[in-house]
């Protein structure tokens, strides 16, 4: 697996649901959210997933998270499908190195470089039921959500060791599970795998006073799909071994693999980390308010602030920046509707973090 196998993707974190809106809860609602978001750090977007011809910045980690929603509340109750494709990539500063030079016909330092990429993705489509629980006189919302889908594409893959210059030398050690073999080219199942599967999450809002309150959300608390006709290629390839001759040695690799060929699949259980979100909103005045965010996804971690401008009845533009992503956001909303778009950079050739969210609260 490569560095540029990661696909593109576009997210904005949790706008969250107006206290306006979680109060009409006797009435029929539909509910549409989208959110579509992608960070690389190595590269540029574009150039991450193409040519990885950029200069080449730190980092260890690029991901996609994507997630479609459309359904109805009545009550509390919350009832409709999801479409999701998510895509995390975790790998060592030398790899990113290794790549770059690789690709750009570079030369290799004569060295042996630190190899280590793991990678998770996966495509599924299901249906979501969630319940709103309210107490402390309704200031206090708790909204668990059950979501049961189907997949039949995925990849899960850690490589890991070093590789020697550009020389076919070192060693390295894979496990890898997939439903097509991007890496090896030759071990995809004949049959797409079936996989059944499950995620959980929990959110709450808490209107502490009529101008503050604290949100907060665990995504993926608990996930995992099993998959039937899964392929796999495990196994090693050892320190290269090598016979002396007059003019030089001779190397021969040692290579040791367990693959599904010969319809050898397999039954296959993927896990997927939690993702963590914290907000804080405090009106300042009738015009004014800010809000502080925060959220993590395995070792990468956000903050950001916003300022938000509020005209009309309950019309709000609101502008904030982001640290670590460096990204700065700009969206509009009101309590049934909303979008924003945030980047780090306004062009995309250069982007490495790009995000995009809408949502749609809709009461009959």
């Amino acid at each position: 697996m490569t560095l540029k196998k990661i696909t593109p993707l576009l997210s904005l974190c949790c706008l969250p649901v107006s206290q306006a809106a979680l109060s009409a809860s006797n009435d029929i609602q539909l509910i549409h959210q989208f959110h579509s978001e992608i960070y690389t750090e190595a590269q540029p977007v574009k150039a991450f997933v193409d040519d990885f011809d950029k200069p080449l910045t730190d980092g260890d980690s690029a991901f996609t998270y994507n997630v479609f929603e459309l359904g109805m509340k009545y009550k509390g109750f919350g009832i409709g499908a999801q479409s999701r494709f998510d895509y995390l990539l975790a790998f060592d500063p030398d790899t990113a190195r290794y790549t770059h030079t690789e690709k750009n016909d570079l030369p290799f330092e004569r060295r042996n470089y630190r190899y280590y990429l793991r990678g998770k993705q996966a495509t599924t489509n299901g249906v979501f039921l969630s319940y709103d629980f309210t107490l402390l006189d309704e200031s206090l919302v708790i909204t668990p959500k059950f979501t049961y889908f189907q997949s039949t594409h995925f990849q899960d893959a850690v490589v890991d060791g070093t590789i020697f210059a550009d020389e076919i030398e070192g060693k390295l050690q894979t496990e890898y599970y997939f439903s097509k073999d991007i890496l090896f080219k030759s071990f995809t199942p004949t049959e797409n795998p079936q996989g059944d599967g499950y995620s959980f999450d929990l959110t709450f809002s808490w209107q502490i006073t009529p101008d503050l309150d604290i949100w907060a959300a665990g995504k993926d608390l608990m996930y995992e799909t099993k998959y039937e006709g899964a392929g796999f290629v495990n196994g090693f390839t050892t320190d290269i071994p090598f016979t002396e001759r007059e003019d030089g040695i001779d190397t021969t690799p040692s290579v040791r693999l367990r693959t599904s060929a010969y319809d050898q699949e397999i039954e296959y259980t993927f896990e997927r980390d939690a993702r963590y979100y914290l907000g804080v909103n405090y009106r300042i005045n009738n015009q004014f308010s800010t809000t502080l965010k925060a959220r993590k996804y395995i070792d990468d971690a956000f903050v950001q602030a916003t300022v938000s401008y509020h005209f009309g009845e309950s019309w709000e533009l609101f502008g904030g920046y982001e640290t670590h992503s460096e990204a700065l956001e700009l969206g509009i909303k009101t309590r049934h509707a909303g979008i924003s778009v945030k980047m780090d950079n306004p062009n995309i050739d250069d982007a490495h973090y790009v995000n995009l969210n809408w949502f749609l609260n809709l009461a009959f």
